[in-house]
């Protein structure tokens, strides 16, 4: 028996916790991964973006069509409503670019206080403090003032051009997550883990962790200080076990004139953690799950899906704009010295020459048919038909024999005849090339390390696999914490190429050092001298990459701004700051008779939900879009 048929048979003998569905008009989500904490500056995981999106909303969201809606504010700033102004000198030059924002009247948090220009101004704060370890500061970085005029509008004066300046999910140049924070319950947190940080710097990083990250509105110890602006209000958190939100009456997107009465739209979300696969799968086919995330199901075949789902669910495939990568701990860089990762450094992982042998040790076309049905190999960190993309890269064909060549030259042999390669280091240390390899437990990811293991065993390099829970590897102590080698070699996860933001897109700011006019200004590599903030987390630096992305950053012509976004990707495929893999499709499960549940556009990529239009058929929710 298959060992899923196994883990089916075992649900149905034991019976099962009735957690929700049509009948009490609820919503269960399936989902492989759990978010370390909700804290709304920090975070890198996709899983804890769609968790946010519930309880959270932006300025501004894309529909799931893709496109850009007004959320809290009453209206996308654009020249043609004069709302957005480039200010020039006499000579044409750039001086500043000011934009105009009104937050909603009836915009309130979920706790009943309204969200005000207070608020705008403490999240920006808090975003700019050296000592919080935020994960994105591509834009609140070039920010050089907000002027309030009253709690409801406010301007953001940029000292240098935002292009991408309503864009969602943070990237407007606020909080990572949403853009406005609520000042009322974060800042006496604030105020006091900053003094005490303050008051004992050798210990600065751990009491920021502590007191600010994992305090009681981001750990969901205390339910009633979990306060946001989205269309859930934040119930309950079981750890290991599930995320509860229950609808809020009062969330201003949630127009009865468009949908009808709010009664006929689900009243609670459930999102379940269950990170064996397997187990996920057996749920699923059991009716336990309403609906899976656009994570659970990575790496499965969406067709044996449809036929195993007949009647039961449907599925929903769409590009997703992320891409799968290996990313390489450079930390062991003589620019780090005592600060850098010395198993990083004994394995030689800053030299590209490293990087280019690995890439051409695997057979990444088979590997990607053979772990995710429907992935295209990527040689990019932009991916295909995205603005700017570079067609004509080295592919990195699969080649055993040029990658053997660059490792002797780096001085790697095998001298004692084990199998694996070794070197002697300048300080005269025998070290063997002993590759370790830190992901989630996806089944994928599992199967990636098995042919991982096989194909740089031909080279000479034993990879040493670790598999850590995703609230563990996207936790700011870890995936932030390479320079103090909690990941000493590679990394595996994926991350936003697109659509349609490079190069203010995830993995152009992974790629980002410093601002090349300021370095000064603030660092985008984590270390303890930064609070580890930053999403540069393999520590890569590159500073005519740096310049050419400021410059794309900068650029108003769309012309010169491709140009420039190409040979930004020239760059990347010479160095290989981490492997790129192969682009992701993402697959969602719907069961029938769930309405509005739909991604269908990797614009939006994650959050991919506007959970206010979850609705089922049979109580009268209306179908805005349909699913499969």
């Amino acid at each position: 028996m298959h060992k899923i048929g196994v883990v089916f048979l075992l649900v149905v003998l034991v019976g099962v916790v009735v957690w929700g569905g049509p009948d009490q008009n609820n919503i269960v989500i399936g989902a492989t991964q759990e978010p370390d904490q909700l804290n709304p500056w920090e975070g890198a995981a996709d899983t804890k973006e769609n968790v946010m999106a519930l309880f959270f909303i932006g300025l501004t969201y894309f529909d799931t069509e893709g496109n850009l809606l007004p959320g809290l504010a009453t209206e996308i700033p654009s020249a043609a409503n004069g709302r957005l102004r480039i200010v020039r000198d006499a000579a044409g030059n750039f001086v500043r670019q000011e934009v105009d924002w009104t937050i909603r009247d009836d915009a309130f948090w979920s706790d009943g206080v309204p969200i005000t220009t207070a608020d705008v101004l403490f999240t920006l704060e808090v975003q700019n403090h050296p000592l919080i370890p935020v994960t994105f500061r591509t834009f609140s970085a070039i920010i050089e003032e907000i002027k309030v005029r009253d709690d409801k509008n406010f301007t953001i004066v940029y000292k240098e051009p935002n292009l991408f300046y309503a864009s969602p999910t943070g990237r407007i140049g606020l909080a990572r997550f949403y853009d406005i924070a609520p000042k009322h319950i974060w800042e006496p947190i604030f105020r006091e883990a900053i003094a005490e940080a303050e008051a004992n710097p050798a210990k600065a990083a751990e009491i920021i962790m502590a007191k600010f990250l994992g305090a009681d509105p981001a750990s969901g110890r205390d339910p009633t200080k979990v306060v946001g602006s989205g269309p859930f209000k934040f119930a309950e958190w079981q750890r290991n076990q599930f995320i509860r939100g229950v609808r809020r009456t009062d969330f201003f997107l949630f127009d009865p004139k468009v949908y009808g009465p709010a009664e006929n739209y689900v009243k609670e979300v459930i999102v379940r953690f269950i990170v064996h696969e397997p187990t996920l799968l057996a749920a699923l086919f059991a009716g336990e799950l309403d609906a899976s995330d656009d994570i659970g199901l990575a790496g499965q075949d969406p067709e044996v899906l449809r036929s195993r789902g007949q009647g039961v669910f449907t599925v929903e495939v769409s590009p997703s704009g992320f891409i799968e990568q290996l990313n390489f701990n450079n930390f062991g860089h003589p620019r780090y010295g005592d600060e850098g990762c010395q198993i990083a450094r004994d394995l030689l992982l800053h030299d590209p020459r490293t990087r280019q042998a690995i890439i051409q040790a695997i057979d990444r076309e088979p590997l990607a048919k053979a772990v995710f049905p429907g992935a295209i190999v990527s040689n990019s960190f932009v991916v295909r038909g995205d603005f700017g993309f570079n067609p004509d890269l080295n592919p990195w064909p699969y080649d055993p024999e040029a990658s053997r060549k660059l490792l002797a030259e780096l001085g790697w042999k095998d001298t004692d005849g084990n199998g694996v390669l070794d070197r002697v280091t300048p300080d005269g240390r025998k070290v063997e090339f002993r590759l370790p390899h830190a992901t989630t437990p996806a089944s994928f990811r599992v199967r990636t390390q098995e042919l991982l293991q096989e194909y740089l065993s031909d080279v000479g390099i034993k990879l040493e696999p670790v598999n850590y829970p995703a609230s563990v590897l996207f936790s700011t102590e870890f995936v932030n914490g390479g320079s103090a080698c909690t990941w000493p070699g590679i990394i595996e996860f994926a991350s936003a190429g697109g659509l349609g933001e490079v190069p203010a897109d995830e993995l152009s700011g992974e790629l980002w050092g410093d601002d090349p006019r300021t370095p000064e200004l603030w660092d985008n590599v984590p270390r303890r001298a930064n609070a580890f903030a930053g999403s540069n987390v393999t520590g890569w630096i590159n500073d005519e990459y740096d310049r050419l992305h400021f410059a794309a950053l900068s650029e108003f012509d769309l012309d010169q701004r491709a140009h420039i976004i190409r040979e930004m990707q020239v760059i990347f495929n010479e160095e290989l700051p981490f492997v790129p893999l192969y682009e992701r499709v993402e697959i969602l499960t719907v069961k029938v008779g769930l309405v509005n549940y739909v991604k269908g556009t990797a614009v939006t990529r994650t959050p991919f939900w506007n959970a206010w239009e979850w609705g089922w058929k049979q109580h009268g929710a209306v179908q805005l879009r349909s699913a499969g």
